[in-house]
């Protein structure tokens, strides 16, 4: 557009206007990607119709559900954004007032002019970026932490089954995690390695925060409930006089809740990983409180 052999100097503020318009154009459809108003895949019929440019094969797909393309998404916005405050400002004053000798007797420009087209095309596309940052910050701060704080928190139903392993059937004492801790983060972990290095700065580690500590509540109230449940039950034991110690001089209950314990630690350690600060938490914190009890079961386990 800004090309010599395209553009026209006296055209140039419907030049700038259509710069503008491209981006709202571009905004415009990516915001109606985000609220799931545009399909992609779907064959309409043609699925032999190799010339009609449709995606055969390819399934019907809302992408603001894929955290993946979200990110790839905003990352482009995103150079978008400082292209157009810097670049692209640089190629239209470069265009419309050019700095060499002969384009500049050509064009006829007074000494204010250059300066004063830069602020003008400054002013029109500051103005137009300032779009940009609000959908950037939505895609992160809301569509992506929803959805990976959901894929985090499915494995979280494994803690019910803790107290099961251990109710009534003799097993000896737990020494390390439940498998399924290790799996919690992990949609959080592949995401963040893989876009890492291309999250917008000006979103920097909030977003991970927020997925770790809606996790990190959901586990700690999963473990309360437990942990409730297990001393519920050895009260009801003991009262009968029924209540049985089991292998390695632990009962039931206290199986349960140095398992908790463990789980407890390679959670966290998980945590550290992601470069987040364990103690700022607070679901984390809550979780290591309901679990501090059993740590004097781990030291006698540790030392035996």
């Amino acid at each position: 557009m800004w090309k010599s052999n395209v553009f026209l100097r006296p055209l140039t503020h419907r030049f700038l206007r259509g710069a503008v318009q491209l981006v709202g154009r571009v905004l415009g459809f990516v915001k109606e990607g985000l609220d799931g108003k545009i399909e992609f895949g779907e064959n309409n019929g043609n699925e032999n119709d190799a010339s009609s440019g449709t995606m055969v094969g390819l399934p019907p797909y809302f992408w603001h559900e894929r955290v993946e393309d979200i990110a790839m998404v905003t990352w482009e916005l995103t150079i978008l954004d400082t292209c157009m405050t810097h670049d692209y400002l640089e190629v239209i004053a470069d265009t419309v007032c050019p700095t060499d000798k002969e384009s500049r007797q050509s064009t006829h420009n007074s000494s204010i002019e250059p300066d004063e087209i830069r602020a003008l095309a400054s002013d029109v596309l500051m103005e137009s970026s300032h779009e940009i940052s609000p959908v950037v910050s939505h895609s992160w701060n809301a569509l992506i932490v929803d959805n990976l704080t959901s894929q985090c928190s499915v494995p979280l139903s494994a803690v019910k089954g803790v107290a099961a392993t251990y109710r009534m059937t003799n097993r000896p004492p737990p020494t390390q995690a439940s498998p399924f801790v290790a799996t919690i983060l992990r949609p959080l972990k592949d995401f963040d390695s893989s876009y890492s290095s291309r999250t917008p700065p000006q979103i920097g580690d909030d977003w991970k925060y927020q997925i770790i500590g809606t996790v990190s509540t959901k586990f700690s109230v999963a473990v309360e409930e437990l942990i409730a449940t297990v001393k519920r039950t050895e009260e009801a034991l003991k009262s009968r006089k029924t209540r049985r110690m089991m292998a390695g001089g632990m009962s039931d209950g206290e199986k349960v809740k140095l398992q908790l314990y463990l789980d407890h630690r390679e959670f966290r350690s998980q945590v550290e990983e992601l470069g987040v600060d364990a103690e700022s938490v607070e679901g984390l914190v809550k979780l290591g409180q309901l679990t501090q009890e059993a740590e004097c079961l781990f030291l006698q386990s540790q030392s035996k």
